[in-house]
């Protein structure tokens, strides 16, 4: 009986399920600081975006615009994503294209860029 105790034991002495209760815990703090860093990706800090002075609204507020006809939402993603999925009324001008195309976007409206 004696030897099968220790055979429960770890090299250290402690229980393995001590081992196990401690691995599954750092496991879980991981996942939540995984699932925390992540989370905050769908809320920008405006110090650690691209262009921080670049205002940017809800994609309410876009659908908004577009609707009333005082913006112009344009897709800047390339042609193949435009393909599968893209905003209802949205212009495809691919961000590598742009600044060839940037006079076939009209100057009277609001630009939404996505």
């Amino acid at each position: 009986m004696a030897k099968r105790a220790a055979r429960r034991r770890t090299t250290t002495g402690m229980p393995v399920y001590v081992w196990a209760g401690g691995l599954v815990g750092l496991l879980l703090i991981v996942a939540g600081l995984i699932f925390l860093t992540e989370r905050q990706g769908t809320n920008p800090n405006p110090t650690t975006l691209r262009y921080p002075d670049v205002p940017r609204i809800s994609p309410a507020e876009a659908h908004g615009q577009q609707q009333s006809g005082t913006g112009v939402i344009v897709d800047v993603r390339g042609a193949q994503l435009y393909q599968e999925a893209h905003a209802a009324g949205a212009l495809s001008v691919p961000e590598d294209e742009l600044l060839t195309r940037i006079g076939e976007l009209p100057t009277d409206k609001n630009l939404i860029f996505y």
